[in-house]
């Protein structure tokens, strides 16, 4: 008897081991203690495949969710996912979005407050995906659209300059 008892703990033991590994791997801790935030905070996270290859998971992971908790005063301000707002709070503590549909690689989440704050806990979760954070000296600049007419403008007097030269070449040919 006290081997089957023995061998269901051990069963038991391996089982919690492995869902807790298992959860792990899809949540990343990006703030703790108490980080102070002026207006806004970015932070560069790497989204990657687990090890499961689920074919649930082939194409993306679930969802994206962001757990937040603020220290002080109550907060008012959203959060963006690659320059995207997916979620905002007012006037509260914590912040905990909406599932988010998410793919593969990397992406930039944003946090940006209308009043100085400070985070005691910055969480995201994405089930089916493994989660790094990545770390650089700067903050992550957003990517700002180029301005397309002045580029579209160049393009049309290079082309403008190309048929003049084919009009000349064939002028210099028939001639």
């Amino acid at each position: 008897m006290d081997l089957v008892r023995r061998s269901w703990f051990v069963v038991l033991l391996t089982l919690f081991v492995g869902v807790s590994t298992g959860a792990a791997q899809s949540r990343i801790q990006l703030a703790q203690g108490k980080r102070p935030i002026e207006d806004k905070v970015s932070f560069v996270i790497d989204v990657g495949r687990d090890r499961s290859q689920s074919p649930r998971f082939a194409e993306a992971p679930e969802s994206l969710q962001i757990y937040t908790l603020f220290s002080g005063q109550p907060v008012t301000g959203r959060v963006y996912l690659d320059g995207r707002a997916i979620g905002r709070f007012d006037e509260t503590q914590t912040f905990n979005c909406n599932p988010v549909p998410i793919s593969y690689g990397r992406h930039t989440i944003t946090l940006s407050v209308t009043s100085p704050t400070a985070i005691r806990e910055f969480y995201v979760t994405v089930p089916g995906g493994v989660l790094r954070e990545i770390l650089d000296d700067q903050e992550p600049s957003p990517t700002l659209t180029p301005d397309l007419t002045k580029r579209v403008t160049e393009l049309e007097r290079k082309v403008n300059d190309l048929e003049a030269e084919i009009a000349s070449l064939k002028k210099k040919r028939n001639h």
